[in-house]
């Protein structure tokens, strides 16, 4: 049976107060029994000193006890807790993970951990399945799409890249870092260039042509940057339109 905080300490004044009632039942009988003074006056006394002896035992045993007896019951809820901060929600997924306590009010606290755990799984899984498939579609767009897409980081490092761009600039690969690398001079002057001007303004950059002499044409290239729900910027989109090859 799991039994409560409040009731500990109630069962702790219960305890005090019987001394106090078995202290003065003990002096009335000592008046009532006693005949001479003296002697009622030494077994009051007495009396008085054993009950007091007593009830300070027992208030030393409770001023140990007690913290060590919080500290142990809450140190349940301190490593589950400290377990969760590091991210491991899974690790006290079903009830029979989390541990028991002896408290009633430890166990409800528990109970209401591992409630907000399955919410977390829960939303985290809708969340994960959301944004798989918004992936997925935006990859089958820019797969299909006739342009060609760079997304960068501030320091320049290629966090994605279609196939489209692969195919016309081979030496552009994904997780490169347009900044650091060298690359062939129509993309050093050119493609580099642009990334480098829109990275260190970070802004919108006007849109600006060259000539790609393996396409026998002019290509357009135009930025966006790309900011985070605070509103900061956090790396940039460049678009190379007009890539379609000119038949011979």
């Amino acid at each position: 049976m799991k039994v409560s905080i409040g009731s500990r300490i109630r069962w702790t004044f219960v305890i005090l107060f019987l001394f106090s009632i078995i202290q003065g039942a003990i002096i009335l009988n000592i008046i009532h029994v006693s005949e001479a003074p003296l002697t009622i006056r030494q077994n009051i006394q007495n009396t008085i000193y054993v009950t007091i002896f007593i009830e300070f035992i027992f208030v030393l045993i409770l001023f140990f006890y007690l913290p060590v007896f919080m500290k142990k019951t809450f140190s349940i809820i301190h490593n589950i807790i400290s377990v969760i901060t590091e991210g491991n929600y899974r690790l006290y997924e079903k009830k029979e993970d989390i541990p028991t306590s002896s408290i009633k009010e430890i166990n409800e606290i528990l109970d209401s951990i591992l409630k907000m755990l399955n919410s977390i799984l829960t939303y985290d899984s809708l969340k994960r399945e959301k944004i798989v498939e918004h992936n997925s579609r935006i990859n089958a767009i820019l797969k299909l799409s006739k342009d060609g897409f760079i997304i960068l980081d501030l320091k320049g490092k290629i966090v994605y890249m279609n196939e489209i761009i692969s195919t016309i600039f081979p030496s552009i690969t994904e997780n490169s870092n347009m900044l650091d690398t060298n690359f062939p001079p129509e993309i050093e002057n050119n493609i580099k260039k642009y990334i480098m001007d829109v990275l260190k303004k970070q802004t919108n950059i006007r849109a600006t042509q060259f000539f790609v002499p393996s396409l026998k044409k002019h290509i357009r290239l135009e930025s966006a940057v790309v900011r985070n729900s605070e509103g900061k910027i956090k790396g940039a989109v460049i678009a190379f339109t007009n890539l379609e090859r000119k038949e011979k």
